[in-house]
């Protein structure tokens, strides 16, 4: 088995015609066909369900084209870095990144990156953290930020700066910061927060501040996104708890109460690969800067 044979595999299984897939890869149909069929020798098992007129992927093909195409991937990434360093090029860092991190961090990392190292070129992805979390291990983006988050083992995590939560109320709620006494005035109403699946470690810190004031959020909609949030807060759809940095640069129609007394604060983390923490130092190097 080789790269090739992988690639005319995943051609194969894009266009499911042995015809048009000889002709992308430019080789000879019975030669695709010969390639296949040693590579499910090899595999052990049968990859596509043929006869006279239709080609489909089995159960096996599918899974893979998903693991075919994320090695590959994969591959091709260590070919360009390699390639990059062999010319002195920076390359490229791409970040994972959730909403408050852009309204706080990643401005003046970027600035830094741009006068820094001129070089190299930043690429950003706003995610969930569960999706982060996804991205980091499948090598899709090299470092991610997210606030509480609980990173998994393959997964190292640095706190890079701490903040208050800050309640966000509709401008006509009749709680105001003058009359707040603690969360257990919001008991009945309806919260705007990030999925649990896609926001873990962030939503049970809000769920914990809750349940010390003798309630759990009653959950009305749900957005991993902090833009997506203050707008339905805006609209009076519910109310909210983001970190502080999440209102900056914000226009918008709303009260907000800082939570300086209470235990729990917004944590934005840094994580990365464990196994790619030397490679990565010179990045961690710019963040420190900035700090």
């Amino acid at each position: 088995m080789d790269i090739y044979q992988l690639k005319h595999f995943l051609a194969l299984a894009s266009t499911l015609n042995y015809r048009k897939t000889a002709e992308n890869v430019f080789i000879a149909q019975p030669a695709l066909s010969r390639q296949i069929q040693q590579l499910e020798r090899e595999v052990g098992a049968l990859l596509f369900k043929r006869d006279k007129r239709n080609v489909a992927l089995t159960p096996a093909g599918i899974y893979l084209q998903q693991e075919a195409g994320r090695l590959i991937e994969q591959l091709e990434q260590a070919f360009r870095r390699t390639a990059q360093i062999h010319r002195g090029e920076a390359g490229e860092i791409r970040i994972g990144h959730a909403s408050s991190a852009m309204q706080s961090i990643l401005p003046k990392l970027l600035v830094s990156i741009r006068e820094k190292t001129p070089d190299l070129r930043a690429i950003l992805m706003e995610t969930p953290n569960r999706f982060q979390m996804e991205a980091l291990l499948n090598r899709e983006i090299d470092v991610g930020f997210s606030p509480n988050i609980i990173a998994p083992p393959a997964i190292s995590s640095r706190v890079v700066y701490t903040e208050n939560f800050v309640v966000i109320l509709p401008e006509n709620h009749p709680v105001s910061p003058e009359s707040f006494s603690d969360l257990s005035v919001f008991a009945h109403d309806s919260f705007i927060l990030p999925p649990q699946s896609e926001g873990s470690g962030y939503v049970e810190s809000i769920q914990a501040m809750c349940q010390q004031h003798g309630f759990l959020p009653h959950i009305a909609y749900e957005s991993a996104y902090s833009g997506t949030v203050l707008r339905l807060v805006e609209a009076g759809m519910g109310i909210s708890i983001e970190p502080m940095s999440a209102l900056r640069g914000q226009n918008l129609r709303l009260k907000t109460i800082d939570l300086i007394n209470v235990s729990q604060k917004a944590e934005m983390h840094m994580l990365w690969l464990t196994e790619r923490t030397t490679e990565l130092q010179p990045f961690f190097t710019l963040v420190d800067q900035i700090l």
